[in-house]
């Protein structure tokens, strides 16, 4: 991991999490629904943890004032895929609703993982510098290790 920066780490999150996603808007059998819907959970929270921990705050830092907009933006979109999965999580996973909603996930997460390389990522790495990069990969991987099994799975929120 030691030559893998923070963005080449998100990237291949964003790979993996639309993969995910795209199974299950196509599985039909509620297991592997539900499995697939917790995995989904998982990785979304692990790597939203590293957005909102490391690089959010890097991005700040390198950018001043001129990123908070983008982070506000991207902190909106990380409430919205969290709701789209608190709503599924109590659907039962053959139902119309939970399909309609891992649909609107589907492009909701699509959305967010272009518009964030586009910007956030593109911007970073034109005001930092490659080392800076690595080292935020680092701290990436440790909050995966202790980041919650789902977004929004805190002792604190309901």
């Amino acid at each position: 991991m030691a030559d893998v920066d923070v963005i080449e780490l998100l990237e291949a999150d964003h790979r993996l999490i639309g993969q995910l996603v795209m199974e299950l808007e196509a599985a039909d059998d509620p297991t592997e629904i539900r499995s697939l819907f917790l995995r989904v959970g998982q990785e979304l929270a692990a790597h939203e943890a590293v957005e909102q921990q490391v690089l959010f705050p890097a991005f700040g830092r390198a950018l001043a004032a001129a990123g908070e907009n983008t982070i506000d933006r991207r902190m909106g979109e990380h409430e919205e895929v969290n709701e789209l999965l608190a709503e599924m999580r109590i659907l039962a996973p053959d139902g119309f609703g939970f399909a309609k909603r891992a649909s609107a996930l589907l492009l909701e997460v699509n959305s967010h993982f272009q518009f964030e390389e586009e910007t956030v990522f593109t911007r970073m790495r034109a005001a930092m510098k490659p080392d800076e990069l690595v080292e935020l990969a680092t701290q990436a991987a440790t909050v995966k290790r202790h980041a919650p099994a789902f977004p929004n799975d805190h002792p604190h929120l309901g």
